[in-house]
């Protein structure tokens, strides 16, 4: 009986052994799992903050960017405008010299305007010499020494020669001392004449109708801009 006891014990101590051995592998085998986890947890967590801090770090970047793109794109509006309002005054110019050079062109090819003096009629004309035909209603005779009975001269010496010689330069805007009398003859009938001035420089040349009125002197009725002198 002794020895089946012992032999029993031993076997007991045997098992209790193994079952301890199992025991605490299974305790080593928990704490290999938990700290796994445990450096899993931290692993992920710590790449969770590094993204976390990326992300902040991009957005900081981005917002900073976006704030100097702003600043950039406000400069760059502010310069616009002053280019823009530089640009607008400098088209507003060109554009009055352009309504200006238009206007005077649409004085010249009107047929009838009105202006300060009166109607200004001008027209084409068959002659191919001929630019233009202008007859202005606000033509006035120039006023005369002369009385009695009108005798048409054309002495360049007498005051009838005179009188016509300023009708012309009348007519043609030019002043008589700044203008060449190239002819000056008669115009159809005793009181009607006809002649064609330049201005000294020769870029005007016209052909001018005259008409005496009695008590007034010589009215221009009709001026041709001439493109050479015949």
């Amino acid at each position: 009986m002794p020895e089946k006891n012992t032999k029993f014990d031993t076997r007991l101590d045997q098992r209790n052994h193994k079952r301890k051995k199992n025991n605490i592998l299974n305790i080593l085998i928990g704490i290999v799992i938990l700290l796994i986890i445990i450096v899993t947890v931290n692993i992920v967590t710590g790449d969770d903050e590094k993204e976390s801090a990326n992300q902040s770090d991009v957005t900081t970047e981005l917002e900073e960017d976006n704030v100097e793109s702003e600043s950039i794109e406000e400069e760059e509006d502010k310069e616009s405008e002053e280019v823009e309002g530089d640009s607008t005054e400098s088209t507003d110019s060109s554009s009055s010299n352009d309504d200006t050079t238009s206007e005077k062109e649409e004085n010249e090819d009107t047929d009838a305007e009105e202006n300060e003096a009166g109607t200004v009629s001008t027209e084409p004309s068959n002659d191919t010499n001929v630019e233009s035909v202008i007859v202005d209603s606000g033509w006035e005779p120039i006023g005369t020494e002369q009385s009695g009975e009108h005798v048409s001269s054309y002495d360049s010496s007498s005051v009838d020669w005179d009188e016509k010689v300023k009708a012309l330069a009348y007519a043609a805007n030019l002043d008589t001392s700044s203008m060449y009398v190239k002819f000056l003859g008669n115009g159809g009938s005793p009181q009607k004449s006809i002649g064609t001035v330049t201005s000294k420089d020769g870029s005007e040349i016209y052909r001018i109708s005259l008409e005496w009125i009695d008590g007034e002197g010589w009215k221009p009725t009709k001026k041709e801009k001439l493109k050479t002198l015949e």
